[in-house]
């Protein structure tokens, strides 16, 4: 540990050099001892871990507020209803006390045609409030039934989000003392945990900033594939109701790098089931690396999942890998290429990405 705190020692050094001259986080910097990258992980996934119990918070906070007003609105409609029930049973208990045979004696009592048609006119009047009031008590009864099943999914949703809040709570707690374990073996804990303030701070104010950048570039340029395939000879291939989409490596760096210039310095390579994403400005250096996955609902497309994501060095926690998909859609929808196909199944490897489709189910 002690060799770990003379490189801590280092490491700050260079920080706090260019942290003076305005530079960034080094990324080129003397490799770092694996127990310091490792200590600097938990730390930053410590604070990463903090931020997703926020966020689950206030959607903890959101859904509950969500049942409150779901209740509120439920009591009302149950008035509503208990109204246009007793409506739909006045209506009800008329035919079946005879109200039927009053009309019927009143048609067949009529002693002219002028006579006949007003009692038809009262008949049909009569008969369209009767109808209506069964449509108000269905419609409403509906809207009940419906806010019952939202009021269910939205406790289901609450329990599942609390059990989470939970869980993430006690891996932070475990996760804390780990780093709190290393600090006190260290023999330098108080410069330890500057270097650890320094990189979270970076990672607060830049990194996440940057990172996103980078997400919502590809995002955006994943929107414009499909007229990048369609213009390409060779890359979709059709036979009868069955298709098959090829795009190599160099076609997708080819692609991304025309739609941003900050994938210049970003190099894509398909192989063994994953898609890698390594790039290096000189001031961050950030690996993506995922794979694809078919789906059909709410549409048949292939997303994108992120199995791994390091930002100069450092591995992030599966939350914040989790956050990007949710704030980022890297998918592809093949109906946006040609319409009625979808997609069948999806492999990388030997460098390029294929993808079976097929016309219809």
């Amino acid at each position: 540990m002690r060799r770990m705190a003379f490189a801590a020692i280092a490491a700050l050094l260079s920080l706090l050099v260019l942290s003076r001259t305005g530079a960034l986080f080094p990324v080129h910097a003397e490799p770092m001892p694996e127990n310091t990258r490792k200590l600097l992980e938990k730390s930053l996934s410590v604070a990463e871990l903090d931020r997703e119990i926020e966020r689950i918070s206030g959607l903890k906070t959101q859904t509950q507020k969500q049942i409150g007003d779901s209740e509120q609105k439920l009591a009302r409609q149950e008035i509503a209803i208990a109204a246009q029930r007793e409506k739909a049973g006045r209506v009800l208990r008329s035919y079946y006390m005879g109200y039927k045979d009053f009309w019927l004696a009143a048609l067949l009592n009529a002693n002219s045609l002028p006579d006949l048609m007003n009692v038809w006119d009262k008949m049909g009047m009569i008969m369209q409030s009767d109808q209506s009031k069964m449509n108000d008590y269905e419609s409403e009864y509906k809207k009940l039934k419906k806010g019952y099943e939202q009021l269910r999914q939205d406790k289901s949703d609450l329990v599942a989000v609390e059990r989470d809040l939970v869980e993430q709570r006690e891996r932070i707690t475990a996760l804390q003392r780990e780093v709190d374990e290393a600090l006190a073996s260290s023999g330098d804990a108080d410069l330890l945990r500057k270097l650890m303030d320094e990189m979270n701070a970076y990672w607060n104010n830049v990194g996440i900033y940057e990172v996103k950048k980078h997400f919502r570039a590809l995002a955006e340029a994943m929107h414009n594939l499909p007229d990048f395939v369609q213009k390409t000879p060779g890359i979709l291939v059709t036979s009868g109701l069955k298709a098959k989409l090829t795009i190599t490596d160099a076609q997708l760096n080819e692609f991304l790098r025309s739609q941003d210039s900050r994938f210049n310095d970003f190099a894509f390579k398909f192989g063994d089931g994953l898609l890698t994403m390594k790039g290096d400005n000189g001031s961050i250096s950030v690996l993506i690396q995922g794979r694809y996955e078919i789906v059909d609902e709410p549409e048949n497309a292939i997303l994108f999942h992120v199995d791994k994501l390091v930002f100069n060095g450092l591995e992030l926690p599966d939350t914040t890998r989790k956050d990007l998909e949710r704030e980022f859609d890297l998918g592809f929808y093949p109906q946006k290429l040609v319409k009625f196909v979808k997609a069948k199944s999806v492999s990388m490897e030997d460098g390029k990405l294929v993808v079976q489709l097929a016309v219809g189910g």
